[in-house]
């Protein structure tokens, strides 16, 4: 924060002696701000020192028509000083982005440890317990996606299609898109009966931050385990385990904004869209092109990581933040997997119509015992 605006806070809270210190080391700062001497007039002018403000405001206007009679002049020590000033805005600045990053990685925690302490209703060392905690989340979620009622719901990292069916049989009004870079999964599951009976547009197209082509890479082996042909952790990144075997293909790519403009989904006030992400460490950059698309979207679910499965991915800290700070609410999350799992969020716009429907919700958890 700059001295100027400093001396601003202090003069409004009528702290006088502090907003006169505030507006002098501004006018050492930068001798030819004018504006300074305006505010430190003000200062002494309701300090009741009328000559020292008087002396002020002749300054200022002093500088101010020597400004205007030299405006094509080059002034070095002018120059001077607006860098001095420059440099501690600058200063100031940083440290501002400091903090603010500081601040969303504590946010990040609090939700990390909150939605974590679920976890005392499963046991989580049990496969079956983790599969019905992701079964819990997605019944949350296609309740909500009928109340809120989407006029579009895009499954990204798709698969089969199998979380847009669903969705379309809880909204039948909604637009479905189904998005699948896996070329093994799109050939296998594209002339699915349901998909065509539901009209889901299920499509062979990565989404991700920039628009053309990319590597999908499809493991085919893992510390000397074949895998089989549809799987659902391929990527457009890369795993950071060497031991493993891939068959990479090319795959056009889009950001999710540019999809709708291209298909004229208008992204209004008046739309409403919901979002499932499943991309296998690359959440980060489907958000990062779907910008516009975030601020008309009511309801994610997506999966975050908390261990680095693929080289440069964002965790889950960096995911949370990425939401919270587009207006998202983190609601709950399940424990499918011990490192990898699913969080939900509502848009704080539709959080209050939501709130039965989330008090129904964690009702269905059985207490831990005192």
């Amino acid at each position: 924060m700059s001295y100027i605006r400093i001396g601003n806070e202090y003069l409004r809270q009528g702290k006088l002696d502090e907003a006169i210190e505030a507006y002098q080391t501004s006018i050492r700062l930068n001798p030819s701000f004018h504006w300074a001497y305006y505010k430190l007039g003000d200062a002494f002018k309701r300090k009741g020192q009328t000559q020292k403000a008087e002396e002020a405001y002749q300054k200022a206007n002093l500088i101010k028509s020597q400004l205007k009679n030299n405006q094509f002049n080059t002034d070095i020590n002018s120059i001077e000083s607006y860098e001095k000033q420059i440099q501690e805005i600058s200063q100031q600045n940083s440290i501002l982005k400091i903090e603010i990053e500081e601040i969303k990685w504590m946010l990040s925690q609090i939700v990390n440890i909150s939605l974590s302490q679920l976890s005392v209703s499963f046991d989580i060392s049990k496969k079956q317990d983790r599969v019905l905690s992701n079964q819990i989340l997605v019944e949350f979620f296609l309740d909500a996606a009928k109340l809120l009622r989407p006029n579009y719901f895009f499954d990204i990292g798709s698969r089969d299609g199998s979380a847009s069916i669903a969705v379309k049989k809880a909204v039948h009004t909604v637009k479905c898109y189904a998005f699948e870079g896996n070329i093994n999964n799109y050939e296998t599951f594209k002339d699915k009966e349901e998909l065509e009976q539901l009209s889901i547009d299920y499509r062979y197209l990565a989404v991700t931050n920039y628009n053309g082509t990319t590597d999908f890479h499809i493991p085919t082996e893992i510390d000397g385990n074949k895998l089989p042909k549809n799987i659902g952790n391929a990527s457009v990144m890369i795993r950071e385990t060497k031991d493993c075997q891939y068959q990479t293909t090319r795959v056009n790519c889009t950001k999710l904004d540019d999809f709708c403009l291209k298909n004229n989904i208008e992204l209004d006030e008046n739309q409403n869209l919901a979002l499932w992400i499943d991309v296998e460490g690359a959440a980060l950059q489907v958000l990062e092109g779907a910008k516009k698309c975030l601020a008309q979207t009511s309801l994610i679910l997506i999966e975050v990581e908390e261990y680095q499965y693929w080289n440069n991915s964002a965790l889950a800290d960096r995911i949370i933040n990425e939401l919270i700070f587009n207006n998202f609410i983190p609601v709950t999350r399940d424990f499918e997997r011990l490192m990898q799992y699913n969080l939900l969020f509502v848009h704080s716009k539709y959080l209050n119509p939501c709130k039965g429907l989330i008090y129904k919700y964690f009702s269905k958890f059985k207490r831990s015992p005192i």
